[in-house]
C-alpha cells in the first residue's frame, strides 16, 4: 500500500517525504529500496498525526505546497483521484486555507468521521466551505448524515501552504507550534522535546479549531483499512457472503470475514455477519460493523 501511495503522488509533488517510527523503518528499506533515506522522517515516538505532520512540515519552505496523505488507504479510479488533488492543490496556492478531502459517502458507515459540507467558496463548484467535523456516529446518526447529501466521510488527507500551516498552528495550537520551533533550533534534543508533545489526531489538534477549513469533494473509491469490516469490504466474498483465509470447515455460515492465521482448522457453524480472527497472539470475534470498537477491550 505504500508502494501505491508513493506511485500515485509521484504524478502531483515534486518530492515525497515519509513520516514514520523508527521501528519501521526497515519495512521501508526492504519495499522501498531505492526510495532515498534523507526523505525518511522518524516521529521519536508516536504522538499522533498533528505532531507527527508538524514534524514532517519542518522540512518545507514556507512557499511549498504540502500534500498529506497516509499510507493505509486503498485507492481506486486514480484519475478521478488526481483529479480531486490537483483541484485542491490549486486551491491551497491561491487561498489562505487549509484544504481536505471529502469522499462521497457510499453508505452509512459508522467507522469515519464525518465532514458537514457548507456552501460552495470557488466558481467552479468543487470547493466548499466545512460547517463542522463530526465524530464517528451511530448507525442512525450515519443514516441521516447518508440521506442529507450534505455529509463526506473524512479521508484525513490534506492540502495547504506551509506558511498557511504555520500560522493556523501559531494560532490554534501554539504548544505545538512552539515545539516544533525548538525542534529546529535545537534537533540534537529533539527526544526530549517531543516527549512533552500530547497525543492529538490533527483533525482534534487542528482542523476543527481553524476557521479558514474548506473541502474538495471526491468521488473516487476510498477505503480506510483502518477496522477488520473495512478488510471484508475488500475480500472477495464467496456464494455465502464470506471471505475467508485459512483452514475452515463451515456450516450455515454467512456474511462472515473468518481469518485464520494459526497451524489448525478452526469448526464454525451456524453464524451470520461475524468477525473472527485467530492468530498465534490472540482470537478475536465481535459482529461486523462493530470492529471498530475492539480498540476498548485490547490491552
Amino acid at each position: 500500500m505504500i508502494e501505491e501511495t508513493i506511485e500515485r503522488m509521484e504524478e502531483l509533488t515534486d518530492e515525497t517525504i515519509i513520516i514514520t517510527t523508527r521501528e519501521q523503518y526497515p519495512l521501508m528499506q526492504y519495499y522501498l529500496p531505492l526510495f532515498p533515506s534523507e526523505n525518511v522522517i522518524f516521529e521519536p515516538m508516536r504522538r499522533n498525526t498533528a505532531p507527527a505532520i508538524a514534524l514532517g512540515s519542518s522540512r518545507f519552505s514556507p512557499e511549498d505546497t504540502m500534500v498529506i496523505v497516509p499510507a493505509d488507504h486503498v485507492i481506486r479510479d486514480k484519475e478521478n483521484f488526481l483529479k480531486t488533488l490537483r483541484t485542491a492543490i490549486r486551491f491551497a496556492e491561491s487561498h489562505e486555507s487549509l484544504v481536505t478531502i471529502g469522499i462521497t459517502p457510499t453508505h452509512p458507515y459508522t467507522g469515519y468521521g464525518y465532514i458537514e459540507r457548507g456552501n460552495v467558496v470557488d466558481e467552479n463548484d468543487e470547493v466548499y466551505a466545512v460547517k463542522k467535523f463530526h465524530e464517528k456516529p451511530d448507525y442512525e446518526t450515519a443514516q441521516q448524515y447518508f440521506r442529507s447529501g450534505r455529509f463526506l466521510w473524512n479521508s484525513g488527507m490534506f492540502v495547504w501552504r506551509k506558511s498557511v500551516f504555520d500560522s493556523e498552528l501559531s494560532e490554534n495550537f501554539p504548544d505545538l507550534f512552539s515545539v516544533i520551533c525548538e525542534i529546529k533550533d535545537r534537533p540534537e534534543e529533539i527526544e526530549e522535546i517531543y516527549e512533552r508533545l500530547p497525543k492529538i489526531s490533527i483533525d482534534y489538534g487542528l482542523m476543527e479549531r481553524s476557521s479558514r477549513v474548506v473541502t474538495v469533494q471526491g468521488n473516487f473509491y476510498w477505503n480506510d483499512i483502518g477496522s477488520w469490516d473495512a478488510v471484508y469490504d475488500l475480500l472477495i466474498k464467496d456464494k455465502n457472503g464470506n471471505a475467508i483465509e485459512g483452514e475452515f470447515s463451515t456450516r450455515e455460515v454467512k456474511n462472515c470475514l473468518l481469518i485464520n492465521h494459526t497451524q489448525k482448522k478452526l469448526a464454525i457453524s451456524g453464524i451470520d455477519g461475524y468477525i473472527l480472527v485467530a492468530s498465534s497472539e490472540g482470537t478475536l470475534l465481535c459482529k461486523r460493523g462493530e470492529s471498530q470498537e475492539i480498540k476498548e477491550i485490547i490491552v
